[in-house]
C-alpha cells in the first residue's frame, strides 16, 4: 500500500485533541446528572408546575408595572452611575495589569514557541519558563476566586461600597484578561512572525511588531465584552457588599418590593445598552481593516490615525469621569453631599487600618483536618478515634475491590469524616451548573449567530454581488434585530437575576442556576462569536461564495471562524464554573455557600480550604485546555 504524502500530512495535522474533547463533554454531560441531584419536580408534578407557573404569573404582573415616580428614578440613576464608574475603573486596572502579566504567561512572548537544541539552551531557558509559570499561577488565583468571593474578602478592609466592587471586580477580571491575552498572543501562528525573528528581532520586538498586532484585533475585541460583563457584574455584586444597583436590588427583593425592582433591572439593561453602543463606537473607531465595506473609502494615514485616537481618547474620558465621580461627583455622603469612595484605599497606608487585613494570616494557612486521617496533632487525633469521627473505611473492602460500585459507595460514606473531601465534594455543584449551561449556551448561540451576523444579514451584498429587493433587506433587518434583542436581554440580566427569577419558578436548586447561567452564556457567545464571522475580511466570502449565503456561513465563516468560537467557549465554561460559585454564594448551594458560611463565622482557615478548591478547579480545566490544545487549535 502505498502512502500519499498529502493525506499523510492532513492526518498528522488533524486536531485529534477536538475529538478527544467531544467525548470528554459527552461523559461530563452524563456525570453532571449522577454527581448531583436534579430536582425536576416543578415540571412533572402537576401541583408544583400549577404553583409554579402562578408564581410566575405574579412575578410578571408585578414586573409590567414599575415605579416610575421621581424620586425613585432618580435614586435609580444614581446608583448606575455608581455601578458604570466602580465597572469602568475595574476594567481600566485590570487591562493595565493583565497586559503586563499576559507577557509573562504567554509562551511565545517569555519563552519562545521555537524548539530548544541542546541541553544548554533548556538551561538558559529555565528562568523564562519559572517565570512563565508563575505568571500562569498568578492569573489562575486571580480569576479562580470569582468576583463576589473576593468582594466578601475585601469588604473587611474596604467597607461597604462600590470601590470594593471595583477592586473585586479588577481582581478577576485582571485574571480573566490576562489569561486570554495570552491565549490569543500564543494561537498566532510562529510562521507570521518569523522574518522578524530571521532579521534578529529579540522577544520584546518580536511581540511588539509580530504577535501584538496579529493578535490584536481579538484583544480589543475580548477586552470590549468584558468591560460590558464587568458592567453587568457590577449591576449585582451589591449583593455582598459592592455597592451600586446590585445592593438596592437584593435589598427591594428582600422586602418584596417587585415594582421597585423591575425599575433597577430596568436601568441594568439600559446600562448595558449603552455599554453595547458605546463599544460599538470605540470597535468602529480601532477598525483598520482595509477590505472592511465601511473602510473601502481611501483615506489618509493622519485620517486613520486619527479614528483610533478617537476611540483610545473616548475610553480616556469616560475612565477621567469614573474617577471624578468616585472622589467628588457623586451624591452619596449625608444630605446628598459627595462622599469619597477611593479614601479606604488611601486608609490602607495607615498602620490602624492594616490591622484589619490580619486575617488574610488565616486565610494563609488553610485547615486541612489532618487528624482526621491519621495525621497532624496526636492529641486531637485521639480525640477523634474516641469519638469515631475519623476516616475509618470498611475493612470489608480493600483496594483491590475497586471495580466494586459498593466499594466506592463505602469509601465515600467514610470520606464523609474528613472536611477537606467535603469540600471538594462541593465542587461538584457548580461543576455540574456549568456543563449542562455551557452546551446549551453555546449550541443557542451557535444558532443565532447567522441571524445576528451584520455581515450575512445588512452587508451580504459585498461579497455576493446580489442586489436583494427593500422588502428582502426589511425582512432581514427584522431578523438581525429580533436576534440581537434576544442576545442583548439574556446577556444584559445577569446570572444571578436570572437565578432569582428562575427561583421563583423552579424553586432554588440545580436547575434554576443552569438555565440562568445558559441564557447568560447564549448572549455573552453569540456576541462575539457573529463579531468573529463580521471580522473576517469580506474577499474571503466572495472568494467562495456558490450562491447561498447559508452555505457560505457553514463551509467559509464557521471554519474560518472555529478558532476563536473554541476559545471563547472554553474559557465562557470556566467563566460559568466561577458563576456556578457565585450562584452558590447568593442561595443555590454548593462551594460557594460553604466558602460564605465559613468565612462568615469568622472560620477563614476552613474558608481558605473552599478558596483553595475554587483556584484548583480552576487550575486544573485550564491545563487540560492547555494540555488538550481545546482553547486554539493550530494551524
Amino acid at each position: 500500500m502505498t502512502n500519499t504524502p498529502g493525506i499523510d500530512r492532513y492526518a498528522a495535522k488533524r486536531p485529534w485533541g477536538h475529538f478527544v474533547a467531544f467525548v470528554v463533554i459527552a461523559l461530563l454531560v452524563l456525570g453532571s446528572f449522577w454527581a448531583v441531584e436534579w430536582d425536576f419536580s416543578a415540571l412533572t408534578e402537576p401541583d408544583k408546575r400549577d404553583r409554579a407557573l402562578d408564581r410566575a404569573w405574579d412575578l410578571f404582573v408585578s414586573f409590567s408595572s414599575p415605579d416610575l415616580t421621581g424620586d425613585w428614578v432618580e435614586r435609580c440613576w444614581e446608583l448606575t452611575k455608581e455601578t458604570l464608574s466602580a465597572a469602568v475603573m475595574a476594567t481600566f486596572m485590570a487591562v493595565i495589569f493583565a497586559y503586563l502579566l499576559a507577557m509573562g504567561a504567554a509562551k511565545s512572548v517569555m519563552v519562545g514557541l521555537e524548539p530548544a537544541t541542546g541541553w544548554v539552551s533548556r538551561l538558559l531557558r529555565l528562568p523564562f519558563h519559572v517565570v512563565c509559570s508563575a505568571c500562569r499561577w498568578t492569573l489562575d488565583i486571580l480569576r479562580a476566586v470569582p468576583d463576589f468571593a473576593w468582594a466578601i474578602i475585601l469588604v473587611a478592609v474596604l467597607g461597604l461600597g462600590p470601590v470594593t466592587g471595583a477592586v473585586a471586580l479588577g481582581l478577576n477580571v485582571t485574571g480573566i484578561l490576562g489569561k486570554v491575552y495570552s491565549e490569543f498572543w500564543d494561537s498566532v501562528d510562529p510562521k507570521e512572525y518569523e522574518q522578524i525573528r530571521s532579521l534578529g528581532g529579540g522577544r520584546i520586538k518580536t511581540f511588539l511588531y509580530g504577535i501584538r498586532p496579529l493578535a490584536s484585533r481579538s484583544v480589543q475585541s475580548f477586552t470590549l465584552m468584558r468591560a460590558e460583563c464587568a458592567i453587568r457584574n457590577a449591576a449585582v455584586i451589591g449583593a455582598v457588599g459592592g455597592g451600586g444597583l446590585g445592593a438596592e436590588i437584593m435589598y427591594q427583593i428582600g422586602m418584596g418590593q417587585w415594582d421597585k425592582t423591575s425599575t433597577l433591572i430596568l436601568f441594568t439593561l439600559a446600562l448595558t445598552f449603552s455599554a453595547d453602543l458605546a463599544s460599538n463606537f470605540i470597535r468602529r473607531q480601532l477598525r483598520s481593516d482595509p477590505n472592511h465595506p465601511r473602510a473601502i473609502r481611501a483615506r489618509s494615514t493622519l485620517a486613520s490615525l486619527s479614528r483610533a485616537y478617537v476611540g483610545v481618547g473616548f475610553a480616556m474620558l469616560v475612565v477621567m469621569w469614573c474617577v471624578w465621580f468616585m472622589g467628588w461627583g457623586n451624591s452619596g455622603g449625608p444630605d446628598g453631599e459627595a462622599k469619597n469612595y477611593l479614601e479606604p484605599l488611601a486608609n490602607l497606608a495607615d498602620s490602624e487600618e492594616r490591622e484589619k487585613i490580619k486575617f488574610f494570616e488565616d486565610l494563609l494557612d488553610p485547615d486541612f483536618d489532618l487528624e482526621s486521617i491519621g495525621y497532624g496533632d496526636p492529641k486531637k487525633r485521639a480525640i477523634y478515634e474516641d469519638m469515631g469521627t475519623n476516616v475509618q473505611f470498611d475493612e470489608d473492602y480493600s483496594w483491590y475491590d475497586f471495580w466494586r460500585p459498593a466499594a466506592w459507595e463505602s469509601w465515600e460514606k467514610s470520606l464523609q469524616s474528613w472536611f477537606v473531601w467535603r469540600a471538594v465534594k462541593s465542587a461538584s455543584v457548580p461543576l455540574a451548573m456549568a456543563i449542562i449551561g455551557t452546551l446549551l449556551g453555546v449550541l443557542g448561540a451557535m444558532a443565532l449567530t447567522y441571524p445576528h451576523s451584520l455581515a450575512f444579514q445588512l452587508e451580504s451584498q459585498q461579497f455576493t454581488g446580489e442586489a436583494p429587493h427593500p422588502a428582502i433587506r426589511a425582512l432581514r433587518l427584522v431578523q438581525m434585530a429580533i436576534a440581537r434583542g434576544l442576545g442583548l436581554i439574556s446577556r444584559g440580566v445577569p446570572e444571578v437575576m436570572w437565578a432569582f427569577l428562575f427561583i421563583a419558578f423552579f424553586g432554588p436548586g440545580l436547575l434554576a442556576g443552569a438555565i440562568a447561567i445558559a441564557l447568560h452564556s447564549m448572549g455573552v457567545l453569540v456576541r462575539v462569536f457573529s463579531e468573529t464571522v463580521d471580522n473576517v475580511p469580506y474577499r474571503n466570502f466572495e472568494q467562495t461564495f456558490r450562491g447561498s449565503r447559508m452555505t457560505c456561513f457553514a463551509y467559509t465563516a464557521g471554519p474560518m471562524s472555529w478558532k476563536d468560537w473554541l476559545t471563547y467557549s472554553f474559557f465562557q465554561f470556566e467563566s460559568n464554573v466561577r458563576t456556578g460559585v457565585v450562584l452558590g454564594i447568593v442561595g443555590v448551594g454548593g462551594l460557594g455557600f460553604f466558602f460564605t458560611f465559613q468565612f462568615e463565622m469568622f472560620k477563614h482557615q476552613k474558608a481558605s480550604v473552599y478558596l483553595i478548591v475554587m483556584i484548583l478547579l480552576t487550575v486544573v480545566i485550564d491545563r487540560i485546555s492547555r494540555g488538550l490544545k481545546l482553547s486554539r487549535v493550530n494551524s
